[in-house]
């Protein structure tokens, strides 16, 4: 969706005098492209497509003068791969030739999947039809048109454009870049399908995660469809996915799933400045209608909070669990399925007070008889009711109270987004609704966590994280752990246990590589960290992985870190898609203390929620220098309560809500060492101390591994040469 528009004379000007200049002084051969065939193991781009208008030659003229400065592999001009495709032509085409293809309705709730408004109106129909306008519907068609001759043809890769682009003026060593990064990364079951090179993120930014130094794995949120490599495959799979529904560039948002789909790190194929699109927005009169946009150019709310508080009752079970997680992962900070509130909490919600600290409350026994007070005290709160449990007069009474604030679900058909957020007014998270074992309502009971000499450091500042200042939410939510089911002998097979990582990731200044860790005897392993050129990093050091997951147990390290600054030695459980963890970290200014941390995001897996990069850390005060001598530092984990201990002895401990959720899914235990980028965290990187070395002699892990969603118990102490024999991922 490009919304330029017109510039002015003076900008047109400045543009190509800019673009000109930088050209003149940036690389012209792209190794990415070739002409013909290149040797077995190499891939290329061999063909470029350009869509263009039969009555718009003179923007055919311009891209082939934009490629003609770019050179392929054998220094032939990109002018040499170009073959043209007739657009179709939304003032000769009607709608009635392509209903196979594109339908030409789509809804609100699909336009804000891929962009979520920072705001939204007070009555939001999620099913609100929009019809495409003819141009959108020709756009559509002329990429369908594309994908059929690349589908078609020979060539692995090709490069799709649209008329009304040109190339950043550094375009040959960006996209040279990005192709080798991808050409390593990729293999013959990890290709990817489509390559985004023009794009705009929405306002709230495209949901992604790192892919290579110079790319990203794409889930939703841009917009153009102006300039893209595409695989034969990915072709193919898209024509699989016909028909299209809306705009091209919003229909493909709705395929990253099925798509293995990546975008450069920047749009390196830009809308023409000195153009104005001649296309007609089919939202625009919609946004505009609904406030969300005024005068045809985009503004914003004064951002709208969620509604609150927001409670719900009906029968206990998996219907108000999900419906509490669900919440949660709508940005609501919810307590669910207990039977009391903390006292201050419960004054203050019926007290109206600002110290209030959750603002959703889900199967909440002392409220049941609260409903009517609620309802007056609160006249902006909204109430959920799964009405099953309800008689009719009970209902009558609810409807009385709380009126259209009143939303009541069916326990058998209450598994969707769609009526609740409509009803509370936000757009649905992409991630499908939870649906989570009921939890039965649990005692509260006082918790203290101090323990030993700490400090708080600053932490994540989002809606599941609690101000360490209120000390009522240091409390345990008490429930019996469910009984394993067992399993035969056969799977508790640990030749394989570990993986040595050769990766990286964000803030980290090293990659991993197999070859830093070094297993000196049955019981010691040395991980190595050194000053190293590896092209992406100037550092190597080393990491292991657990290939199982596990779901609570306790998780123990013997080790001795290094004392060098600005390296960090971690003990620590992790998952992704939702983030969760649980930290030991030992940074090297620091020899005396111990980090520990929780990163708590709702949902359930595949859920992607990954909020926050510093968590929730306690530094505490150890009382000797760790560097000197080993000793035995360990995580015990359970469904109510996290406890850190050091040499048997408990020097730290957390209960639900203090200050955030116990992280609930399974986690693979990792152990590390790593130079960091942050200063703040562990002092400026002492190079003059490298090789440094961490030093560990055993690991004791004694918990639940899950394996096909069942799990089982272990008990594996030791490090054994076998044990941490290399394994990809």
């Amino acid at each position: 969706m490009n919304h330029n528009n017109k510039r002015t004379k003076f900008v047109q000007i400045w543009w190509k005098l800019r673009n000109n200049f930088l050209r003149a002084l940036t690389k012209k051969r792209c190794a990415a492209f070739s002409a013909g065939k290149v040797k077995e193991g190499l891939r290329s781009i061999e063909k470029i497509y350009v869509i263009n208008l039969d009555r718009q030659q003179g923007r055919l003229t311009h891209i082939k003068k934009e490629l003609s400065r770019v050179t392929e592999r054998q220094k032939k001009p990109l002018t040499t791969l170009l073959h043209r495709i007739t657009a179709v032509d939304a003032l000769s085409e009607t709608n009635n030739q392509i209903t196979a293809e594109v339908k030409s309705e789509y809804t609100l709730q699909e336009q804000l999947f891929v962009d979520p408004c920072q705001a939204l109106p007070q009555q939001l129909n999620l099913d609100m039809k929009i019809k495409m306008s003819k141009q959108e519907v020709a756009v559509a068609c002329s990429h369908i048109k594309v994908w059929k001759r690349i589908a078609n043809g020979d060539e692995e890769y090709s490069l799709v454009l649209e008329d009304d682009v040109s190339l950043h003026p550094n375009f040959a060593a960006l996209m040279e870049k990005s192709w080798s990064e991808l050409s390593q990364k990729s293999s013959p079951d990890n290709n990817f399908d489509i390559l985004f090179l023009s794009f705009q993120e929405v306002d709230m930014g495209a949901e992604k995660v790192k892919f290579t130094p110079s790319t990203f794995k794409l889930f939703r949120g841009i917009w153009y469809m102006s300039g893209y490599v595409l695989s034969k495959q990915g072709a193919n799979k898209l024509l699989s996915m016909l028909p299209i529904v809306g705009p091209v560039d919003l229909w493909i948002n709705h395929k990253f799933n099925i798509l293995n789909a990546i975008m450069n790190n920047k749009s390196i194929i830009p809308q023409r400045s000195d153009e104005v699109s001649s296309n007609f927005y089919s939202i625009l009169p919609i946004l505009s209608k609904i406030g969300v946009l005024n005068d045809g150019a985009p503004s914003y709310f004064k951002s709208a909070e969620l509604n609150k508080p927001i409670f719900a009752t009906g029968i206990e079970g998996s219907e108000l669990t999900s419906l509490a997680m669900s919440l949660s992962m709508l940005g609501y900070r919810c307590c669910s399925d207990i039977y009391e509130l903390p006292d201050e909490e419960r004054i203050s919600l019926l007290n109206v007070t600002k110290e209030r600290i959750f603002d959703a409350y889900v199967n909440v026994a002392c409220l049941e008889n609260e409903w009517k007070q609620l309802a007056k005290l609160y006249p902006n709160a909204q109430m959920i009711v799964f009405q099953s449990n309800f008689s009719q007069k009970g209902l009558n009474e609810l409807k009385t109270a709380w009126g259209t604030r009143l939303l009541l679900l069916d326990e058998q058909n209450c598994y969707q987004w769609k009526d609740i957020c409509e009803f509370l007014n936000v757009v649905p998270p992409v991630s499908p609704y939870p649906k989570i074992e009921g939890i039965p309502k649990r005692k509260v009971e006082v918790s203290d966590s101090s323990v030993g000499h700490y400090r708080w450091l600053d932490g994540d500042e989002s809606p599941w994280v609690i101000d360490r200042k209120n000390k009522q939410f240091e409390y345990i939510q008490s429930r019996q752990l469910t009984t394993n089911k067992p399993i035969n002998d056969s799977q508790l097979d640990n030749t394989r246990f570990w993986y040595y990582r050769d990766d990286t990731f964000p803030g980290n200044e090293c990659l991993f590589s197999p070859a830093n860790l070094q297993i000196n005897s049955r019981t010691k392993a040395n991980f190595v960290a050194r000053k190293e050129n590896m092209e992406v990093r100037q550092y190597s050091s080393s990491a292991i992985t657990s290939h199982e997951s596990f779901l609570y147990g306790k998780f123990e390290a013997e080790l001795k870190p290094p004392k060098v600054s600005g390296l960090v030695t971690g003990v620590f459980l992790h998952r992704d898609s939702p983030r969760q963890e649980i930290d030991i970290e030992f940074v090297g200014n620091k020899p005396t203390k111990m980090l520990t941390n929780v990163y708590y995001n709702p949902g359930v897996n595949g859920a992607r929620f990954d909020y926050g990069y510093r968590g929730t850390p306690f530094e505490i005060e150890l009382g000797f220098d760790a560097t000197k001598e080993f000793h035995r530092y360990s995580i015990e984990w359970s469904e109510n309560e996290i406890k850190w201990f050091v040499d048997d002895n408990l020097v730290h401990k957390r209960s639900n809500w203090g200050p955030t959720p116990i992280p609930h899914l399974p986690m693979q235990f990792h152990v590390n060492l790593w130079p960091t980028r942050s200063r703040e965290l562990a002092g400026k990187i002492d190079n003059s101390k490298l090789p440094a070395v961490m030093e560990l002699i055993g690991i004791s892990i004694k918990a639940r591994k899950c394996i096909n969603k069942k799990t089982i118990a272990i008990d594996k102490q030791g490090l054994k040469e076998n044990d941490l024999e290399l394994e990809n991922v």
